[in-house]
């Protein structure tokens, strides 16, 4: 079965327990069901009074993919939010560098940690701190997609016309949403799916690092395999092959995912 490498060069958190045998974004990201699918991960990894604290601020019998997709809902009412969906690195990149990649904080790693930051203050309105929470959930998402951290030449995969099963599309859609459709015919088993592949070693290597480390980690699968699995010719027609990699790697990524939001959040709220 097929295997995605992670070097200790790309990536010296890596979790390699998550080989499952192995500048604009568009308006999704994910894709609503892959938003939902780290969140219920995140769920089950949640500490209960985590849980609790969670649902005294967003309301009772709130879970965290009932307010996943939220971030993504109110982008037309609010562009301003639309560069905190992602980051751009330069190719060749050795490193991220927030002051080169991240101008002004206006990026997905600045604001998600800005969003921890605001949920935690107990001073600030109810209304206030919930948002900065529903960003959080999203923006954990969106980090572990890899094309959330790519070039800004093709502005993430939207300038790239790929052809798939004889259909159309950019890499940044199929990476969002086409390959959950295709490979996803029920989420929740999906997620139990993922679960059940944890052990409790692996998802304390897992949780190792912060933020910056993790972006970093996408945007060195982007190069690897988002971009760098790409066949020849223009548009690009993806093949079998592609498809695997892609696909591990986005079950890799969402199950990351979840496990660090949990973690967030846990760490957060003090658990």
């Amino acid at each position: 079965m097929l295997r995605i490498r992670i070097t200790p060069a790309v990536l010296p958190v890596a979790c390699a327990l998550f080989l499952f045998g192995a500048a604009a974004v568009p308006a999704w990201s994910w894709g609503p069901m892959g938003h939902r699918i780290v969140a219920k991960i995140a769920e089950q990894r949640l500490h209960p009074q985590a849980r609790m604290r969670f649902r005294l601020l967003a309301g009772k019998g709130a879970t965290l993919d009932s307010v996943a997709n939220w971030a993504d809902e109110i982008r037309e009412a609010r562009p301003e939010t639309a560069p905190w969906h992602y980051i751009n690195i330069a190719p060749g990149s050795k490193e991220l560098d927030l002051k080169r990649d991240c101008p002004g904080g206006d990026c997905i790693t600045a604001k998600a940690r800005e969003f921890q930051g605001l949920v935690r203050l107990a001073m600030k309105k109810q209304e206030k701190r919930l948002d900065a929470l529903r960003f959080l959930v999203h923006l954990m998402g969106d980090l572990h997609q890899p094309l959330h951290a790519g070039f800004a030449s093709d502005r993430g995969g939207n300038g790239i016309r790929v052809i798939v099963a004889g259909e159309e599309s950019t890499l940044h859609a199929y990476w969002d949403s086409k390959l959950l459709d295709e490979n996803v015919e029920d989420e929740d088993a999906l997620v139990a799916e993922l679960l059940a592949g944890i052990s409790l070693a692996d998802e304390k290597e897992c949780r190792r690092g912060h933020l910056t480390d993790w972006t970093w980690e996408s945007a060195q699968l982007a190069s690897e395999v988002a971009y760098g699995a790409l066949p020849d010719g223009e548009p690009k027609t993806l093949d079998g092959e592609y498809a695997q990699q892609a696909w591990e790697t986005a079950k890799q990524q969402l199950t990351k995912g979840g496990v660090r939001l949990a973690a967030i959040l846990n760490e957060m709220w003090g658990y």
